[in-house]
Formats: C-alpha cells, structure tokens, sequence
C-alpha cells in the first residue's frame, strides 16, 4: 500500500502539480464548452430574426403582387431548410377583420404563440423533444411605418405598432450539440 507521507518530497510535489493540472484542464474544457455553446445558441437567435425578415418580405412581396394566395409554396420551401424544425406563421385578430381569417392555416396557435400575439413580446427558449434539442422562437409583426422598407399601416390599416401576426420557429441545435460533444472529446 501506498503511504504518501513516506514519499519523497519531489514526488509528491510533482503529483499536486499534475493533479492541479488536471484540474485547471478539465475545468478549461467545461469553460470553454459552456462558451462555445452559448455563442452558438446567440448565432441560432440571430438566424432566426433573420428567417423571420425573410419570410415577412416574401409575405410582403405576395401581397404587394397578390400572389399572397400560394403562400404555402414559398412557406414549405422555408420549412424544407435543414436548421428549421418547424415554422408557423398566423395572421392577428386585426388582420383577419380586414382580409378575413387564414383559411389555409394549418394548426391552431398553441398557448406561447397566443401569448406573443397578445403582448407583442418575442419569445425565445431552449427546449429538447425526442433526443433532439431546438431553440423556440416566436416572434412577433408589429405595424409600422418602414418595415423592410414598407409602409405596414397603410395597407392594413392599423395603429402603428399594432401586431400583425406571429412567425413561429423551431431552429435546430443538433449540430451545435455534436460539436460541443467532440469538443470536449478532443
């Protein structure tokens, strides 16, 4: 049996500083693990505004060319980008009393999406589902006066900062998931 008071001094020095070692090391990695995964979480959030500008200015071009009807073509080709799990766009109780109700809507609004469309107030979670995780965001289309270089208000005829639906995402985080996971592994 190993009697470490009985060792040489060197020995046991050279074994806390290895231990010490080890420990800054693994603690570097979970750092550094932690950081990489939050900025790749913040990059995923910036993806999504920028999905949600896209589809508001295709949105806005079908209806400045009335083409709006076949929506869904350009919505499903959004939907068919690897990184979206899924995408939802619905029209506010505003909208529907000027250009009536969505009819080709596919689902109900769930109680998150009610809630920004209420308030006016983007929502963004980290949320996991069969093995997989996603970032959750909803945001909100508010009137305004330059939106995408567009005036909001007057076609739909609103106050500005009226709500004016919700685009609702599901961003993918599995591969920000794997390469955190090799990264520590490395």
């Amino acid at each position: 049996m190993l009697r470490i008071p009985t060792l040489p001094v060197w020995q046991r020095l050279t074994a806390l500083v290895v231990l010490m070692l080890a420990l800054v090391l693994a603690g570097t990695i979970a750092w550094q693990s932690r950081v990489n995964r939050a900025n790749a979480i913040e990059q995923a959030g910036d993806v999504a505004r920028s999905i949600h500008e896209m589809t508001m200015a295709g949105l806005t071009g079908m209806m400045i060319t009335g083409t709006v009807g076949q929506r869904e073509v350009f919505l499903d080709q959004i939907k068919q980008l690897a990184i979206i799990k899924d995408l939802h766009v619905a029209r506010s109780e505003a909208v529907a009393k000027l250009y009536g109700p969505d009819t080709k809507s596919s689902r109900e609004l769930d109680s998150l999406e009610k809630q920004v469309m209420t308030s006016g107030t983007p929502y963004m979670a980290l949320e996991t589902a069969n093995g997989s995780s996603f970032l959750h965001v909803i945001n909100p289309t508010k009137a305004a006066k330059n939106y995408l270089g567009k005036d909001c208000v007057l076609c739909h005829q609103v106050p500005e900062n009226t709500v004016l639906g919700v685009v609702s995402m599901k961003v993918s985080l599995d591969s920000v998931e794997s390469e955190v996971s090799a990264f520590r592994l490395k």
